[in-house]
């Protein structure tokens, strides 16, 4: 399965420890203990529960944690926004996700729309993940099986226009790519997936 840096040719930003490993295992802990809530979907501006096309938990982190995750995402802004080539403005607050055996996200686009169709002001321009545990082909203390980041469209060719790239997810590793990326995360098989969302305008 293609590491982080094989997306680098597709116009993806990826950093690797990103968070370093203790830090990642004092959220992950903190997230288990955290009180949950179940994750929406968003489309159009409205936002609504689809568990059809979205299973997860939105854990409820200490201010202090959530204040500490959004600075360090707010410092790459710049790197961001120089990588993509886009100003960007503010970034929406941090989502704690973590994906339970069966949990998904259907595939979708993080923008609500098609990348044809008009932008809207403060539309969603780069989405970033945080991995905060890796995956493993096999269960694994402390890993996640499945619960893959998989993106379509990225190859120009018809034939495999339905095949998706997944990537590789990578303790405290940074990834970032344009809003308008269909993807999808796969049903978590085994462990718990647990990542850090935000996106930024």
């Amino acid at each position: 399965m293609p590491a982080a840096e094989f997306f680098r040719q597709f116009g993806f930003f990826a950093r690797r420890n990103f968070f370093h490993a203790g830090l990642c295992a004092a959220l992950r802990v903190e997230m288990r203990s955290a009180g949950r809530i179940t994750a929406t979907v968003r489309e159009d501006g409205r936002t609504y529960l689809d568990p059809g096309s979205r299973k997860t938990q939105i854990a409820q982190v200490s201010d202090a944690s959530a204040d500490l995750v959004k600075s360090r995402l707010l410092d790459l802004m710049p790197e961001l926004e120089q990588h993509f080539q886009l100003p960007l403005a503010w970034c929406r607050p941090p989502q704690f996700l973590a994906y339970h055996v069966g949990d998904f996200f259907a595939a979708h686009r993080d923008t609500g729309v098609d990348p044809a169709v008009q932008p809207k002001p403060n539309q969603r321009e780069v989405s970033a993940v945080i991995f905060l545990n890796g995956e493993s082909p096999e269960p694994r203390e402390g890993s996640y099986c499945g619960g893959r980041l998989t993106f379509y469209g990225l190859l120009a060719d018809p034939r495999i226009e339905r095949a998706g790239l997944p990537l590789s997810g990578e303790e405290g590793l940074v990834v970032a790519f344009r809003s308008s990326l269909l993807h999808q995360v796969t049903p978590v098989t085994s462990g718990q997936r647990y990542t850090i969302v935000t996106w930024y305008s």
